[in-house]
């Protein structure tokens, strides 16, 4: 055997050996829904570790923040601006923008993979196969329906055989929160059952692999809702393709003219609007053609609209009891924290940015190019 082909067998088993790491989602949980009241179990389990409150990305949506915390990036850099964009190549509606290929930017199963760490991924939204020719260990595609169960078996198979990477996406209240509001009895009764799974598999998973580092962490939070605002209305007369994501917009124009007139429309009604490249930096939406030319965000409470039929209205009600896409200002997006094998003690607000690098340098990966975001501080000192 040649001798690279040796050194090549020792290093990926010398990453193998170290610590491997398990990285859960569960889609909607807010910081707001999780104490010692509604999840006794983990809450008991958050204070053997650390505690803090995820920062999402703006729009605060299922799927930029799930590819935010897969690549490290913003998504301005990572191209999924929304659950939903138009494609400026195109021109045509991208409404679920949760293929692999609408990723720009490296993700963390593929950073892992090429760094020889054997990497296993259940239903992370944007992994739906191979980036630039690289897959995954093991990897499970989104199918709707499957329980949590299922993730959890296909986690602790994973580390069972050996992965040093898992990355699993859990239903958490999103379906909930939509449905009924993020504190009704129905979100309370998914998060008992949630605690009563989840809490004692954790335990368990730390006992047979010791000194496994665990990320608890979610995509957004979500806000009760109190009044819609239909965007059809405001912009009666003015040509447009409307994406709205609950507390916030895209508006995408016909004619490039009309934007003056749009935003005084908006900001009539009580609404922030931006064009595109005066959309606040601090936000990291301006650099992608994908976002509209339009940028608008409601208040807390509020909803944007873009039903244009009888029906359309009834479908959009239907699931608007909670909402969410709003910023990270608004402390109902932040999404529930719990980092378990990186010591104790509180860990405050975090930017779901930062988890990927931390993960990265927690089992020494190496970026095709480096992150927007930086490894936690008091995570890997």
């Amino acid at each position: 055997m040649r001798v690279s082909t040796v050194l090549a067998i020792a290093f990926s088993a010398a990453l193998q050996a170290a610590p491997p790491v398990l990285m859960l989602s569960a889609d909607g949980l807010g910081a707001n829904q999780f104490s010692a009241r509604t999840m006794p179990g983990l809450w008991a389990l958050s204070e053997q570790g650390r505690r803090g409150e995820g920062l999402p990305p703006f729009p605060a949506t299922t799927f930029n923040g799930h590819v935010t915390l897969a690549t490290g990036c913003w998504p301005e850099h990572h191209g999924v601006v929304a659950n939903g964009y138009l494609d400026p190549a195109t021109k045509t509606l991208v409404p679920t923008a949760s293929r692999t290929e609408d990723v720009q930017r490296e993700p963390l199963w593929v950073a892992a993979t090429r760094s020889g760490v054997r990497t296993a991924v259940f239903q992370w939204v944007g992994a739906t196969g191979p980036w630039e020719g690289v897959s995954p260990w093991r990897l499970e595609t989104f199918r709707v329906g499957r329980p949590d169960s299922e993730a959890l078996a296909f986690s602790e198979a994973a580390l069972k055989d050996g992965a040093g990477l898992v990355m699993t996406y859990l239903s958490g209240t999103d379906e909930e929160g939509h449905l009924q509001g993020p504190h009704s009895a129905e979100a309370e009764a998914k998060l008992k059952r949630m605690d009563e799974e989840l809490a004692p598999w954790l335990r368990r998973m730390q006992a047979e692999h010791p000194g496994l580092r665990v990320i608890v962490a979610a995509d957004h939070g979500m806000a009760p809702m109190r009044r819609r605002i239909h965007l059809p209305t405001l912009l009666d007369g003015i040509r447009s393709e409307l994406i709205t994501h609950g507390g916030s917009a895209y508006i995408y124009l016909q004619n490039p003219k009309d934007a003056p007139r749009a935003l005084s429309r908006l900001r009539g009604a009580g609404l922030q609007a931006w064009t595109r490249d005066r959309v606040p930096t601090r936000y990291h939406l301006s650099g992608n053609p994908r976002v509209g030319d339009l940028v608008v965000l409601a208040k807390e409470g509020q909803w944007l609209s873009k039903a244009r039929s009888s029906r359309e209205e009834q479908d959009e009600r239907h699931g608007r009891h909670g909402a969410h896409a709003y910023t990270s200002e608004t402390p109902a997006m932040h999404t529930w924290l719990i980092v378990l094998g990186a010591g104790r003690g509180p860990l405050g607000p975090v930017p779901l940015w930062d988890l990927a690098p931390t993960v990265a340098s927690w089992l020494d990966l190496h970026w095709a190019r480096q992150p927007d975001g930086k490894a936690v501080p008091s995570l890997v000192k």
